[in-house]
């Protein structure tokens, strides 16, 4: 039966449930069939918003032959009404937002990873952008672990076999993740997509990602959420909050480890870190359990760059792949760090944390983050698997 008789790139349903559901909603793009997956958690005055597929190519759906519901569980579920519209595309696929201070971008093709941040009072020469955005994996992004066991069937990367992991940019084969929506706001915007598994490549995966940048002077504030919709058992892993690439110009990593934190007690510094998967156990910090002052930065050679603040964070992986000190943010080599929390995704459970991105000489990252080391505590990550 065919509900919709016009082009639209994008679709709007209203629904009752009791209980989490899965849809799929059936149309033709390019006169071919096309089959969206989308996820309701339960909600008795639910609606659900999101552009279709080939959105940001300026493909248009039409007509709509099937609409179907999957429940996940016990419960009524049901579709109240749909509605549909055209949507203007935004050029080059980035969203910027920006103050006097700082502009940063928002990549919308590639799941709404961040692929640019600048400090305007920046008086480096030739740099600009400080994070790297030469492929899917890298970028400013969430990234996830989850189970190897079947019913899941492992991936693989760089001939390892890979769990389940949804990454937010898109998967090892340049694939990229699907825009599902995005709202912009005074000096914010909040996106959410669904994510590509990078251990395959073409596939994406049973979850949804959501973010929320917001300018506030000299920092960037993110707020992080993900819901797995996958049904799968997982085991507690590593999971990166975020996973963080600069520009390999900022290769020298700082951070504090010590047990007097937000005291201006001595950093530790490595200067020569290598590509993180050779010699793990080097790439590896654990953090003092005293330790709440868990931000870390990655510098030049005068002490000028880029700073995350993660709290709850209990370990950082860093290191560099193929360093040569390149400001270019397009180019292979570059530098990565992830503050590690260790949980088990649940299905259907959204976990969220939040960060906070800042700039500039070393004492002056540090000194913003003292300002504001209380601006969330993150207890949603301890809290997750209780």
């Amino acid at each position: 039966m065919n509900y919709i008789t016009e082009k639209y790139n994008r679709f709007r349903i209203s629904y009752k449930s009791g209980v989490a559901a899965v849809g799929s909603f059936y149309f033709l793009c390019d006169g071919k069939p096309v089959n969206e997956t989308f996820y309701l958690p339960p909600d008795e005055d639910g609606v659900f918003e999101s552009y279709t597929e080939g959105f940001l190519e300026n493909k248009l759906a039409f007509g709509l032959y099937d609409l179907r519901l999957d429940k996940r569980g016990e419960g009524e579920a049901e579709i109240t009404d749909i509605s549909v519209s055209v949507e203007e595309v935004p050029e080059g696929g980035t969203y910027f937002i920006e103050n006097e201070f700082l502009k940063v971008g928002v990549e919308l093709v590639w799941g709404g990873g961040l692929s640019y941040y600048e400090d305007k009072r920046g008086k480096v020469e030739g740099l600009s952008n400080m994070l790297n955005h030469a492929d899917t994996g890298r970028l400013v992004q969430q990234s996830y672990y989850g189970t190897g066991e079947p019913p899941y069937m492992r991936g693989e990367f760089m001939g390892n076999p890979w769990v389940y992991n949804p990454v937010q940019g898109g998967d090892r084969g340049n694939k990229k993740s699907k825009l599902i929506d995005y709202k912009v706001n005074d000096g914010s915007v909040w996106v959410k997509c669904r994510p590509r598994e990078w251990g395959h490549v073409g596939l994406y995966t049973y979850s949804y990602m959501e973010n929320t940048y917001t300018l506030d002077g000299g920092v960037l504030s993110v707020g992080n959420k993900f819901t797995d919709w996958s049904g799968y058992t997982h085991p507690v892993c590593s999971q990166e909050i975020p996973a963080f690439y600069t520009v390999s110009y900022l290769d020298n990593f700082y951070f504090y480890d010590g047990d007097e934190p937000w005291q201006n007690a001595p950093l530790q510094v490595r200067r020569d870190l290598i590509f993180w998967p050779e010699d793990w156990p080097r790439h590896r910090f654990p953090l003092n359990k005293k330790n709440t002052e868990t931000w870390c930065a990655w510098v030049d050679s005068d002490d000028y760059g880029i700073g995350l603040y993660v709290p709850g964070a209990t370990m950082y992986v860093a290191g560099r792949f193929s360093h040569n000190g390149t400001k270019d943010p397009a180019a292979g080599p570059t530098n990565y760090v992830a503050p590690i929390c260790h949980l088990r995704l649940e299905s259907y459970k959204p976990l969220t944390y939040s960060y906070i991105v800042t700039s500039g000489k070393l004492d002056e990252i540090r000194a913003l983050f003292t300002e504001r080391k209380d601006f969330t505590d993150n207890r949603t990550l301890t809290d997750y698997n209780k």
